[in-house]
């Protein structure tokens, strides 16, 4: 009685929440096969339509989330170049709805237990989870390494057995983009694991002795906040661009091709680089704690989702790094440990031809700028079945496979730069 009494009252809660309504709302997917039809769909990008994958290449699935409004005016736009469409998504509000009634149903019954792993959480939860960790376990400390537009610190775990000035060290960050939601899920989990795992299994163990893990759960706090109260679908920080557009997108907004193919110079757009390289305080947060630990940092991660890609450098421009011999091979063993938990399967190479062009991008920046060789951006579960709402239940198995590829990884760079 207790339980049902609380998920009535939390749904109460956000019913009377002032929330964007993407009822009816569609995603449709189109398929470019000649070169106006991708060029149509590139200039399309531009006039703040959501797309939730980008135009790369012919023969590449595009999908561009749609209002029941404008559904029809969409269609006539694509039919005038020839392109056909599917629907992937009848009504992205039903799946918003299930996703909540999902959180709030495990809320209810692990109500006064320990921290859920398993279910999304908001950043104030994120936030006091991490400063709870740093007082109980030996292993950690939090540090605010950034301030928001918003005044939110930008919180950062430090996961170390013991540090040193040449001690390697590992950066993982997780949300840049707000709507990513199983991303600080994920790296929760490694946390935990990392923590209470340390002195009993032998490979964190290790892992542990050999470099200092910084972990920051939420990159973009601002925009996160926003997908809870707001708009769940919402991408980008929550910076004023003047008008009626907000945010910049953070991941455009690091010094590597900035303002290059693959971000936008209209504020509007979901893929807004900013007016200069580093305006941002998500990018500044993560390029100062790179910076302050210069010669130190073996491996810089940023996790997203969701597509299932594995990438590296280069995302501005299709030339391959120098290094990427070793990138690629260390991506294929990471991958797969990855597909060895669950079979789930994986593509990797490097971003531009993997996924598509996108300049500005944090990797780039940290392998151009400050020579980290194991510079890798990950797209964590699907491939489109529920898209950025995979419901609570596949935040175990999508944390465990990404932790074990993870793992992979930094066993070789452990194995490479002793």
């Amino acid at each position: 009685m207790k339980v049902l009494f609380l998920v009535f009252a939390i749904l109460a809660t956000l019913a009377s929440a002032a929330k964007v309504d993407y009822t009816g709302h569609k995603v449709i997917r189109v398929v470019p096969k000649t070169e106006e039809q991708l060029s149509f769909l590139l200039k399309l990008q531009e006039q703040a339509y959501d797309f939730w994958s980008s135009p790369s290449r012919l023969g590449e699935p595009v999908d561009i989330r749609i209002s029941p409004s404008r559904y029809q005016f969409l269609v006539d736009l694509l039919n005038s170049v020839s392109l056909t469409h599917s629907i992937r998504f009848f009504d992205i509000g039903k799946l918003i709805e299930d996703e909540e009634r999902a959180i709030i149903l495990r809320r209810a019954m692990h109500s006064g237990r320990a921290f859920d792993f398993e279910n999304y959480h908001t950043y104030a939860e994120i936030e006091a989870y991490v400063n709870d960790l740093a007082t109980t376990s030996s292993l950690v400390s939090s540090s605010v390494i950034g301030t928001t537009y918003e005044g939110r610190g930008i919180i950062m775990a430090t996961i170390s057995t013991g540090s040193s000035a040449t001690k390697p060290v590992m950066y993982f960050e997780c949300a840049m983009h707000a709507r990513e939601w199983v991303t600080p899920a994920t790296c929760l989990f490694m946390m935990n694991e990392l923590t209470t795992k340390y002195g009993t299994d032998a490979e964190i163990t290790a892992l542990l002795d050999y470099a200092d893990w910084l972990i920051t759960p939420v990159s973009n706090p601002d925009g996160y906040e926003y997908t809870w109260t707001t708009d769940r679908l919402w991408r980008k920080n929550r910076t004023p661009n003047g008008g009626v557009c907000y945010g910049t997108d953070p991941n455009r907004n690091f010094d590597a091709g900035f303002g290059g193919p693959g971000s936008s110079a209209n504020g509007c757009t979901d893929t807004y680089h900013g007016p200069s390289a580093f305006s941002t305080e998500e990018a500044s947060a993560m390029r100062d704690t790179i910076v302050a630990n210069k010669g130190r940092v073996v491996a810089a991660i940023s996790i997203h989702s969701y597509s299932q890609l594995w990438m590296s450098p280069y995302g501005y421009s299709s030339t391959l790094p120098a290094d990427y011999t070793e990138m690629n091979r260390v991506m294929r063993i990471s991958v797969n440990a990855l597909t060895a938990t669950y079979g789930t399967v994986f593509q990797y190479g490097n971003i531009a031809d993997t996924i598509y062009v996108a300049s500005g991008g944090s990797i780039d920046w940290t392998y151009d700028t400050e020579g980290v060789l194991y510079s890798y951006a990950l797209e964590l579960r699907d491939t489109g079945l529920y898209g950025f709402e995979l419901p609570p239940r596949f935040i175990l198995p999508t944390a465990t496979e990404t932790f074990n590829g993870l793992k992979a990884m930094a066993k070789e760079i452990a194995a490479k730069l002793p």
